[in-house]
């Protein structure tokens, strides 16, 4: 499968010409976007002027986001069409921000993902796929996720199929800069506009985390078996007003569309995002991550919040509010804290702001009353960290097939709490969402948790060092 693609430097219209090899003789069907991506339902606004080279004839479904290619004996296969990137006037940028399928393809900008624009195949015939541009302004910066140190658009990229569905990002525009790192003998990327409505400089506000942030994550998980990575924020060009952001992961990087100046919040956003390289991806409890989102996002959140803290992008004010005010507080005054955890997957697209947040609290929780535990057991030696590695080493350790278990994640801190133990924290507190009684907790020296009207408040004890106890 060969894509070759256009733009003009001005326009929302991105040309594509597919050319494909075909195992079946009488027809070939293509799909066409996923809904659940972003959530834009009318696909076939997006995708326009779709056209076949006689004898062959094209059919769409659009109910079923189905196109068929009747061949009628054809040997070659070619079929062309375009996307259209422009959005509705009225509400240009939150379209953009929460309608994640859409492309951004305005005047001197372009940022595209495969899903937004090429057709998957439904009988897997063609193992690989290659991308280039033939038509393209000169003179703008480029940046693409196959083969980043590759800047010339005319360059063919190949990649396999099946990588497809983790999502391949493309960057074209005169607003665009791309900045290199070696962040522990790894190439990282940062990707970014130039100018925004908000006034921010989003190189100098990425710069600590490739200074910092993702030293110190893999240096918690003694793993740099990485090709590269990269981190893309851009900034929407149309905002009237601060709007917040979004994104999502891709293979090796992050995307984000920032409607807002870059503050606190989105700090967290993409440390936590970029954290789920490891829990979330590499190391799921369950046959995906949604099954256990206690783990899969709150100890995702825990080990953000703690290499955020090691890094020092958070300092100690940034530290306590996080998990006083987002996490303590708003967990403890949920009216939904104690439902057991099967009622969260029913509830979590209808009832985000209350259940789709629960197992990051939840989960982020246990990993800070956990994390104590082990150190406390073990006078020092040991933290939450040497037991997440060896869970990380027993996923290694598995056949790809294989998924960990609820029992793994026991199995693994039973090295360092009594296992029984273990058993009932996660039945009373992870299944059963039974909330943790801090006022009888016990912590490390350095953390002190007081509870007033049933809610725990964190502090630290004046010889406590952030740096010192989040330490690797």
């Amino acid at each position: 499968m060969d894509y070759v693609l256009g733009w003009d430097g001005d326009s929302a219209i991105l040309a594509v010409e597919l050319t494909y090899a075909a195992s079946q003789k009488d027809s070939t069907v293509f799909i066409f976007g996923d809904p659940g991506f972003g959530g834009q339902n009318d696909i076939f606004k997006v995708i326009r002027n779709i056209r076949v080279t006689r004898p062959e004839v094209v059919r769409i479904d659009e109910a079923d986001r189905r196109i068929t290619i009747y061949h009628n004996g054809a040997k070659n296969h070619r079929i062309t069409y375009e996307i259209e990137g422009s959005l509705p006037v009225d509400k240009p940028t939150t379209i953009s921000l929460t309608e994640l399928f859409r492309p951004v393809i305005s005047k001197g900008i372009l940022t595209l993902v495969n899903m937004q624009f090429d057709l998957a195949i439904t009988d897997q015939s063609n193992p690989l796929v290659s991308f280039s541009w033939r038509r393209y302004p000169e003179n703008l910066t480029y940046f693409n996720s196959v083969e980043p140190s590759q800047t010339d658009p005319s360059k063919k990229l190949i990649d396999y199929y099946d990588n497809l569905s983790q999502k391949v990002y493309f960057v074209m525009g005169d607003n665009i800069g791309v900045q290199e790192y070696d962040v522990l003998g790894i190439p990282y990327y940062a990707v970014t506009t130039k100018e925004d409505n908000y006034g921010n400089d989003l190189q100098e506000r990425l710069s600590p985390f490739f200074e910092s942030y993702f030293q110190s994550i893999h240096r918690f998980w003694n793993d740099t078996e990485f090709p590269f990575y990269y981190l893309a924020v851009t900034a929407l060009q149309n905002n009237q007003k601060e709007i917040g952001g979004g994104g999502f992961g891709m293979r090796n990087g992050f995307v984000m569309k920032l409607g807002r100046k870059f503050g606190t919040r989105d700090k967290y956003v993409t440390a936590h995002e970029t954290s789920h390289t490891w829990i979330g991806i590499k190391i799921i409890i369950g046959e995906n991550s949604f099954d256990h989102q206690w783990f899969g996002e709150g100890f995702n959140d825990y080990a953000t919040i703690i290499n955020l803290a090691n890094s020092k992008i958070y300092g100690e004010e940034d530290f306590l509010h996080y998990f006083n005010e987002e996490n303590f507080k708003k967990h403890y005054e949920s009216a939904i804290k104690d439902v057991h955890n099967d009622s969260i997957a029913t509830n979590y697209w209808t009832d985000y702001a209350n259940y789709g947040v629960l197992p990051y609290r939840r989960g982020c929780i246990y990993a800070f009353y956990l994390d104590n535990q082990i150190r406390l057991a073990s006078d020092g030696k040991f933290t939450l960290r040497n037991m997440l590695l060896d869970l990380y080493e027993l996923r290694k350790a598995k056949k790809k097939d294989e998924v960990l278990t609820v029992d793994d994640f026991i199995n693994a801190g039973a090295a360092y709490l009594d296992k029984k133990e273990l058993e009932e924290q996660i039945a009373r507190y992870m299944i059963a969402g039974q909330p943790i009684d801090f006022e009888g907790v016990k912590t490390i020296p350095e953390f002190n948790v007081e509870v007033h009207n049933n809610i725990p408040k964190l502090s630290l004890a004046a010889h406590a060092d952030l740096s010192k106890i989040y330490r690797w």
